[in-house]
């Protein structure tokens, strides 16, 4: 089982903590973590970011689509409750699509839940996101969320257990991710963030420009499966090198989802992309993690509320970017990409932060 870090946070007044109701026969809270520039509120439901909060110019822009009541969020177990999976919270047993829904590990076969066609998605339909994770340590600026996952749930091997801490330092938002296993299983999180640096009901990102350390992007086939092909990103329309405005990339190649190979040495923390908005504010995302999702938000359809209205707001079209860092897609089917397999005794990490940056900061 996970150990707690080394330096646990101290339990404090409970004036940052709000109950927002139940789902899956537990209790949900909604922790407020604060610096004198940035304010996170985190929900127990998924270990969901539900506010992003940037202090500009004396005033708090929320940077982050999300939903603001708990009915919204889909739950294990909940078939009414009907909002988006996988909406800015921790995605896991193993992020991105598996192919065909199955792997094979040391001479077995597993067959996992199938959420998109023949594929598997993000841990499938009960993945991280509609379970509810235990509050393990808070303090101001940081709080830990816990969760158990038995053998077999949505076809994985072994039990897991996993922690997520979401830690402000000044203008930093920190994402610190670990996880332990009791039998060789796959294990890959990261969080779905949905941003718009212009505030979250400020129209779309196409605004937005973006720059991404990576030459190269994982090829995928007509069904968004992963070939194992490396593909140069050089003379593409897929070229964030150099900062891009995404109204001109969309108009080049359209809606981008796709998955970036980070120009980085293997377990080193870099600068993998920033994006900035013409209001000033800038996200830079760091990560240790190999390869970035760059998700431009062209599912968002403003016709369907029951996904894409939240905070009072109905959200558009290209209404927020995701950029999401994590291993390659199915790396299980690939053996020259890097491996999601975790086995007993080792430590599943994964530490990536953004760093919020205004005007001239």
């Amino acid at each position: 089982e996970l150990q707690p870090f080394g330096s646990a946070f101290l339990f404090t007044s409970k004036h940052h903590t709000m109950n927002w109701g139940s789902a899956g026969g537990k209790d949900v809270h909604c922790h407020t973590l604060k610096s004198p520039c940035l304010e996170v509120d985190v929900i127990s439901l998924g270990a969901a970011l539900t506010a992003v909060r940037v202090l500009v110019d004396g005033s708090w822009i929320d940077v982050l689509m999300a939903y603001d009541t708990l009915e919204k969020y889909p739950a294990k177990g909940e078939p009414e409750r009907n909002g988006k999976p996988n909406f800015s919270t921790v995605v896991g047993r193993c992020a991105n699509r598996v192919a065909d829904g199955r792997f094979e590990l040391d001479g077995k076969s597993f067959e996992l839940n199938k959420n998109i066609g023949q594929l598997h998605l993000h841990g499938g339909v009960d993945g991280f996101y509609s379970q509810v994770w235990d509050v393990v340590n808070v303090a101001e600026n940081a709080v830990t969320l816990r969760l158990s996952e038995p053998d077999g749930a949505m076809g994985y091997p072994g039990k897991v257990d996993v922690d997520v801490t979401y830690e402000i330092l000044e203008n930093e938002l920190h994402f610190k991710y670990r996880g332990v296993t009791d039998q060789p299983t796959l294990l890959s999180m990261t969080n779905h963030g949905y941003w718009n640096l212009k505030g979250h009901a400020a129209g779309n990102v196409l605004d937005h420009t973006l720059m991404v350390r990576a030459s190269h992007t994982t090829a995928v086939d007509d069904k968004q499966v992963m070939t194992g092909e490396l593909l140069p990103v050089e003379s593409t329309g897929l070229d964030f090198r150099t900062p891009h405005l995404l109204q001109a990339v969309f108009d080049k190649v359209g809606p981008v989802d796709t998955n970036y190979c980070l120009d980085k040495h293997a377990s080193s923390e870099v600068l993998a992309a920033r994006l900035e908005a013409p209001n000033g504010i800038a996200m830079e995302v760091w990560t240790d993690q190999p390869g970035l999702q760059v998700f431009t938000g062209g599912n968002i359809d403003p016709g369907n509320s029951q996904f894409w209205h939240g905070k009072g707001t109905q959200w558009q079209k290209f209404g927020a970017i995701c950029l999401e860092p994590q291993l390659w897609p199915d790396g299980i089917h690939h053996q020259s990409f890097p491996s999601p397999v975790l086995r007993p005794g080792e430590v599943y990490r994964h530490h990536s932060w953004h760093k919020f940056v205004v005007g001239s900061q």
